[in-house]
């Protein structure tokens, strides 16, 4: 008898352990561990308390082990139950299960003090009650593998019944052979149970899985050596791969760009080898009928069929980069040439100028005159010009030309590979070349030159915005010149252009602080030499710095249109000096002041000039003024009335620097003026016979209409002597005085109104 409840706890804790294993390899359903470890302590519960307990044995090592077989029993029991609450989704009610397990021991020892046989019917009441509510809750609207299992509960609670019924201690043969059997069929049952709910769970899963590939916008692609054997539906449209059977025939190699095959490649290998990889990627690839994707993928790794596999999780992105690459263009590109543009430009210079980079040139290009253009014909024509410009220089500058537009008419050129100033001027002369033939726009030929500046790469700069400032410094050095021309930048360009910028910015302050002043060069008559007037010439004296050149400020003043400002403050200089020399002798010889063309676009410029010396109190004679040939002729609307009224008001005017513009001699005869100033010239080739010859004409013509004619430059006698004897009036030069400060000029005024 011993030995049959000894197998029949063996093969109880075999099932059991059956149990436990297949619970590792699901851990999700904890049932199968509940009733793996029942079935263990029930072994353990049978064999020290029926097959190792002989019957009216007392002493505390056997009441110790009727306890621990009474723990094992009620501790099956208490998992049993619980395992089938959790099977049918019940709460396990661990609140409760821990007082019902102490009460049912409690009971059992109890009983045990009294009489064995109490405890053993008590012990079996409590198996059986346990066993027929695991039938309960597992027949309970279950399937029919779940109605037998519930069966077999009850079965294996009529064996518990009958154990005591047969025997008061339990050891019927007849209860231990049924229920070696019965507890077989039960855990077989369990098991299939178990084993069926795992793979239902599963099969669900998969299906879930597949449900969801199925109806993804992801692209989701297995790859495993380099050959997909897994793609979902989004993949297949994607790749345009028409149903699965094309699946595994596709060439990977041919979606993938020849320039990211190797990178794929490595990617691959890295996601096999790591099983926590996880690579974010983007990039192009290819559609069987070769059209261009642009994908956003993670690729991580699998196992696919007991071997790594790589997952791509995929995104066309092909729209959103299009638009990325749309604004890319739109802000590196120049929308009417279709040229790179001003950004790419200088993002360009940034990557050409980077430590270690190889030498190249730059050329800074302008076209001249290009507004004229514009104003004449229309933007329309104007656009259309830079379009066709654009063209020829693109198609037949080198390969190693880049053409850009920096913007309005201005191009730029990145000439790579060349090392000397060689390269860089075939290439500059290759431009000039090209634009030699006209251009047919808006139904007209137009002829086009280039003015170009040339820098070179690392001698005239270290960077980008350092080699553009030198290719501009010399593009504009070139327009100064006359038609198309080139000049290569030289470093003292640089010094040249900071004093511009420096004299500009200064200019504005310099006036607030009134940091000018005048000198006065003398004016002699012809053939007497007595002193007849002044000229006054401004000059600046910067604190710290000392005196800036006329040639340098003046037309600073003229770019910046501080001009007017600074003329304004001339002529108060000059009317106060004619005022301290008036209320110091008594008497003014006149002090011509140079006006800009600028001054005369305030219509008011010749009223405010009349009470000026009106405030001062000097005569409207005291005061002459002057401006060049070449403003009164391209301003003359607006000179020539104010010139008119000066001259009604008694100011006489002169005309400066004649003989270097267009010398209309008409012009003589439309202005209202008083003298006309020959400009150096004209005086410093006399007495050659040429020079002599316009020299004479101009003061004969002078003479019939009246004027003053006055030789400026006259720096030798014999250019006095020339210039009296061909009719000049005034002599003005370093010959008979240089400019003067304003106390030297009034000691020579004293001189020569105390002579007369």
């Amino acid at each position: 008898m011993t030995w049959l409840i000894l197998i029949s706890a063996s093969l109880n804790a075999l099932l059991g352990l059956t149990l436990l294993l297949l619970w590792r390899i699901e851990r999700r359903h904890a049932y199968v561990r509940m009733w793996g470890w029942s079935w263990i302590l029930l072994s353990v519960g049978l064999t020290l308390g029926v097959a190792l307990a002989e019957p009216g044995l007392v002493g505390l090592r056997y009441d110790l082990q009727a306890l621990v077989a009474s723990f094992s029993l009620m501790g099956s029991l208490s998992l049993q139950v619980a395992g089938a609450r959790d099977y049918r989704g019940l709460p396990r009610g661990r609140g409760r299960g821990l007082p019902v397990f102490i009460a049912m021991m409690v009971v059992i020892v109890a009983l045990a003090g009294i009489d064995q046989r109490f405890a053993v019917i008590a012990g079996a009441s409590f198996l059986v009650v346990g066993a027929w509510l695991c039938a309960w809750w597992m027949g309970r609207g279950g399937d029919g593998g779940e109605r037998f299992v519930a069966l077999c509960f009850v079965a294996i609670g009529l064996v518990h019944a009958s154990g005591p019924i047969l025997d008061p201690f339990s050891r019927s043969p007849i209860t231990h052979t049924l229920g070696l059997y019965v507890q077989m069929v039960l855990s077989l049952g369990l098991l299939l149970l178990s084993v069926r709910r795992a793979h239902a769970e599963a099969r669900r899963q998969a299906e879930r899985f597949e449900q969801l590939a199925h109806v993804s916008l992801q692209g989701l692609a297995v790859i495993q050596q380099h050959k997909l054997i897994y793609a979902n539906p989004a993949a297949m449209t994607m790749f345009g791969l028409r149903d699965e059977a094309h699946v595994g025939r596709l060439d990977l190699q041919a979606t993938i760009p020849p320039e990211l095959q190797e990178e794929a490649r490595e990617r691959h290998r890295r996601v096999l080898a790591d099983p926590a990889a996880r690579i974010e990627w983007e990039g192009t690839r290819l559609t069987t009928d070769q059209r261009r994707l642009y994908v956003r993928s993670l690729s991580s790794h699998l196992p696919w069929d007991d071997a790594p596999a790589e997952l791509l999780v995929m995104i066309d992105d092909s729209s959103r980069q299009k638009a990325v690459d749309a604004l890319r263009r739109q802000a590196l590109h120049d929308e009417l040439t279709d040229l790179p543009n001003r950004n790419f430009a200088v993002e360009r210079l940034r990557e050409l100028t980077g430590h270690g980079a190889a030498p190249f040139a730059l050329i800074s290009a302008d076209l001249d005159r290009f507004q004229l253009v514009n104003e004449t014909l229309g933007h329309e024509v104007g656009d259309a010009l830079l379009r066709a410009i654009a063209r020829r220089l693109c198609r037949q500058l080198p390969p190693q030309a880049m053409l850009t537009r920096l913007g309005e008419d201005q191009f730029l050129v990145l000439i790579e590979e060349t090392r000397d100033r060689a390269g860089a001027q075939a290439v500059a002369e290759q431009m000039m070349a090209l634009l030699e033939t006209p251009f047919a726009v808006g139904g007209t030929e137009l002829y086009v030159h280039l003015s170009a500046g040339i820098a070179l790469f690392p001698q005239d700069a270290a960077d980008g915005p350092g080699l553009l400032r030198a290719a501009d410094s010399a593009m504009h050095r070139a327009k100064g010149r006359a038609g198309a021309a080139y000049i290569f930048f030289d470093s003292a360009m640089n010094g040249a252009t900071r004093t511009r910028l420096e004299i500009e910015q200064a200019l504005g302050r310099a006036i607030a602080a009134r940091e000018f002043l005048l000198e006065y060069q003398p004016k002699f008559a012809a053939g007497s030499r007595k002193l007849v007037g002044f000229e006054a010439l401004v000059r600046w004296e910067r604190p710290g710095l000392g005196r800036v050149p006329p040639v340098d400020f003046i037309p600073a003043a003229e770019r910046t249109g501080q001009i007017k400002a600074l003329g304004e403050l001339i002529l108060e200089l000059a009317a106060r000096q004619l005022r301290g020399w008036l209320q110091r002798f008594g008497r003014l010889l006149p002090v011509a002041v140079n006006v800009s063309p600028l001054q005369f676009e305030d219509a008011g410029f010749s009223a405010r000039l009349l009470a000026g010396l009106q405030a001062q109190g000097l005569p409207h004679e005291a005061m002459e003024i002057e401006i060049t040939e070449t403003a009164a002729i391209g301003h003359l609307g607006r000179v020539l009335p104010q010139l008119a009224h000066l001259k009604s008001a008694g100011v006489h005017c002169a005309l400066d620097d004649f003989g270097t513009g267009q010398s209309s001699l008409t012009m003589l005869r439309q202005l209202p003026i008083a003298t006309v100033k020959l400009d150096r010239s004209m005086i410093d080739p006399l007495p050659e016979a040429q020079a002599a010859a316009v020299v004479s004409a101009t003061c004969a013509l002078g003479r019939s209409l009246g004027l003053q004619i006055v030789a400026e430059g006259v720096e030798t006698e014999t250019q006095a002597r020339a210039a009296e004897a061909l009719g000049c009036t005034q002599l003005q030069g370093y010959l008979l005085g240089r400019p003067l400060s304003a106390e030297a000029a009034g000691e020579l005024l004293a001189g020569a109104l105390s002579a007369v």
